[in-house]
């Protein structure tokens, strides 16, 4: 059996490519229509994505070690990971404030809060930490396929916690005190995603959507689903993009209010709506995707932590630089500086086929980054942290004693 599911890492690449043009992109959603409604796309559904797929995988490589060491359970706590997580997270942090200070900038450190990108490593760590307690008292199972003995009966079931966790992500926007310290509203708002993911057998839910007679039709819905998602945004209305702010999972429905007058009121079942459209989303992406070896494509998702650490200063840059902009110019459009980000969808003009053009240059270019930033030299720093974490917890010594 083959150690890699490949649908995975094939799924990972394409959302660490979409994370890298919603970077590229997010600074002109407010002169473009055409970047507007992209973005929105991407936004509904990258990151809750990346989240499923964490729990997926944090379940696995606890299956693959507890049958590597031959016993039934995995009950330890993965500390060198935790620590990991979090020297990547730090690392990133003063990576950014020291790129963003050379060009000019100067952003606010937040010690022990994070509104910006490293969000991510932080919540990792506290997933893992988490699921280390959930190993204690979930009996064991997954929702796909269980087998119940009576040491795995005990406990709460998956179903029960997923229902929990989505309780907590509905009523967690009506707590302002609950924000980006420790990551602590996104790591409550994303948890039932992320419990979804945990509680799925990766390779069981793989069988189920890739054999059997209803595979033609559970891809021809996923298509449906993508391309009804695509036409939604392209066709919807410009202040449609505000619901980008319900998927960021670190606003209070106060804040949300100002967008929205009903948020205070129908929040919580706006929550949950939003999740459950993100998730079928996933979905309909993961279905799609070929479970299959690609390369470099492969491999490139093997290695999205390396592309989310690298990738932002140069999209600092294309921002400094214009590059969008610039393109939109060569290509016979133009743009106006005295109205970006001033007044919404002026600041482009010209043929819609320009902007087109412009805009496809600059995609091939997110993907020209995304793979380099792949490749093998830029698992440094990220690697190195992690090797730390577990030289500092000693897992290297526990893994050479076993």
């Amino acid at each position: 059996m083959k150690q890699r599911i490949y649908k995975y890492d094939n799924v990972k690449a394409f959302l660490i490519l979409l994370v890298v043009i919603g970077h590229m992109t997010t600074d002109y959603v407010s002169d473009s229509f055409m970047v507007r409604w992209i973005t929105l796309w991407i936004y509904s559904f990258h990151m809750p994505a990346f989240i499923f797929i964490s729990g997926l995988v944090h379940k696995q490589y606890i299956t693959e070690e507890r049958a590597a060491l031959g016993i039934r359970g995995e009950t330890r706590l993965r500390s060198d990971k935790v620590l990991g997580f979090f020297l990547c997270g730090y690392g990133l942090k003063l990576f950014l404030q020291f790129t963003r200070t050379l060009m000019g900038q100067h952003p606010l450190w937040h010690t022990i809060a994070e509104p910006g990108i490293p969000w991510y490593l932080f919540v990792m760590a506290e997933y893992e930490l988490l699921f280390y307690v959930m190993r204690h008292i979930d009996g064991g199972g997954t929702v796909v396929s269980r087998q119940d003995t009576p040491e795995q009966s005990r406990g709460l079931r998956p179903w029960m916690i997923i229902a929990i966790a989505f309780a907590m992500s509905a009523a967690v926007g009506y707590i302002p005190a609950i924000n980006d310290t420790f990551c602590l509203s996104r790591m409550i708002n994303f948890l039932p995603i992320y419990a979804l993911g945990y509680y799925l057998d990766m390779r069981k839910f793989l069988s189920w959507i890739e054999d059997g007679s209803h595979r033609v039709l559970m891809k021809a819905g996923a298509w449906v689903v993508i391309v009804g998602t695509l036409l939604l945004c392209r066709f919807g209305r410009w202040g449609l993009y505000s619901w980008r702010k319900w998927f960021t999972g670190r606003r209070t429905y106060e804040f949300l209010s100002e967008y929205f007058s009903y948020a205070v009121r129908n929040g919580w079942w706006i929550r949950i709506a939003v999740w459950l459209f993100a998730i079928i989303l996933t979905l309909a992406i993961i279905i799609v995707i070929p479970d299959r070896d690609y390369g470099f494509i492969t491999t490139a998702g093997s290695r999205t932590l390396n592309v989310y650490f690298w990738h932002r200063p140069v999209c600092y840059l294309f921002r400094t630089w214009k590059v969008l902009p610039r393109l939109a110019v060569l290509f016979g459009a133009t743009y106006d500086q005295t109205v970006a980000g001033q007044i919404p969808g002026h600041a482009f003009g010209g043929s819609s086929l320009s902007m087109a053009c412009a805009l496809a240059v600059y995609l091939l270019i997110g993907i020209a980054m995304t793979a380099f930033f792949s490749l093998r030299v830029f698992e440094h720093p990220t690697a190195d942290l992690m090797k730390l974490g577990a030289l500092i917890t000693g897992r290297n010594r526990s893994k050479s004693a076993n």
